[in-house]
């Protein structure tokens, strides 16, 4: 009897695979926006396809009301990788904030600038209510971009402090003249008030403007390195996964999103289509020091503070990823 036990104690252990026989590793893991667009999705998708636990990563979402704030719950401790613009991790890393980027959700501009029907051009903007989370955050950067396009600053223009969620009803009660949405939000505000008028679609003046990053603190990625390829391979699987898998990665989406499914599936086709979600490192140099770049001309940070794609990209985290996820893809235009 004791040989039989003996025997079948090893055949189940034989036969867990390697995850079960490990100790999930616990990461806290920030998302920018409450609740996610359906841009955001990845991380979720990750996580409810099994990619996570496959890398023995046991994940603990926290929501928060912006990129400028999941970069602030980065910095103050807490958060072991987090999602942001790339506008405030630019920022935090010309100042020596301690943070790196180690990927990116969403590498190229998908979103829009909506406005009131009165306003045709940009010189429209000039004393109008433009809606942002505050200065330096993404929506705000977006903004400036727009209008320094036809000359104007924010002098000229009367910033109204609005949150992500509060965009879409801020536009409709004339709170905002202005704001950038995502693809869904757009949507969701021109189903409801026909007469908004799509300004512009950032993507068209700005192609090479990095939109999002993945950040992690410095000391965190140096002291457990493994632990953050493994994050990135399993987020790197479900960006691949949902270019392949339209119906299982709408039914996510409309989950966490909670938005209407139609309005989902419209998004996912724009989103898909334009490429949004990259399934290679998604931060190429070029691409990137363009960004760097255009925050020194918009202000947002100063020449001598400018950081380098090394000092604010951790390219060996995310080579090593790519490698472990079975190499990179080619062959579309999509991918970087």
């Amino acid at each position: 009897m004791k040989k039989i036990a003996v025997l079948s104690m090893v055949g189940l252990w034989l036969w867990l695979t390697p995850a079960d026989a490990q100790t999930k590793r616990k990461v806290v893991f920030g998302v920018p926006v409450t609740p996610p667009n359906v841009v955001h999705i990845p991380p979720y998708v990750a996580n409810d396809m099994g990619f996570f636990a496959e890398n023995n990563i046991e994940v603990e979402f926290v929501t928060f009301e912006g990129g400028t704030q999941t970069l602030r719950g980065s910095v103050a401790g807490g958060l072991d990788i987090t999602g942001t613009s790339a506008d405030p991790a630019i920022i935090a890393a010309a100042r020596g904030a301690g943070t790196k980027v180690v990927g990116t959700y969403s590498h190229k501009l998908s979103q829009s600038m909506l406005v009131q029907g009165d306003i045709k051009s940009c010189k429209d903007l000039k004393g109008r209510k433009i809606g942002i989370q505050e200065v330096g955050a993404f929506n705000e950067v977006m903004s400036r971009a727009v209008m320094a396009s036809c000359g104007l600053t924010p002098k000229d223009v009367q910033y109204i402090p609005v949150s992500t969620k509060g965009r879409v009803p801020g536009l409709l009660s004339n709170q905002i003249d202005t704001a950038i949405l995502h693809v869904d939000q757009a949507l969701v505000a021109k189903k409801k008030k026909a007469d908004l008028n799509i300004l512009v679609n950032l993507w068209e003046p700005l192609p090479k403007w990095l939109y999002a990053a993945y950040i992690a603190p410095e000391k965190e990625i140096g002291s457990n390195r493994q632990l953050y390829v493994d994050i990135m391979v399993a987020l790197i699987k479900a960006n691949r996964f949902i270019y392949n898998n339209k119906a299982k990665t709408v039914e996510i989406a409309a989950k966490y999103t909670q938005q209407d499914s139609e309005v989902v599936a419209q998004t996912y086709d724009i989103l898909s289509t334009a490429g949004a979600w990259p399934v290679n490192d998604g931060l190429p140099k070029d691409m990137v020091e363009w960004t760097i770049n255009k925050q020194v001309e918009l202000g947002t940070i100063k020449a001598e503070e400018k950081p380098s794609y090394e000092k604010l990209i951790e390219v060996s985290v995310i080579q090593a990823a790519l490698t472990k996820a079975g190499g990179r893809l080619k062959g579309d235009k999509r991918w970087d």
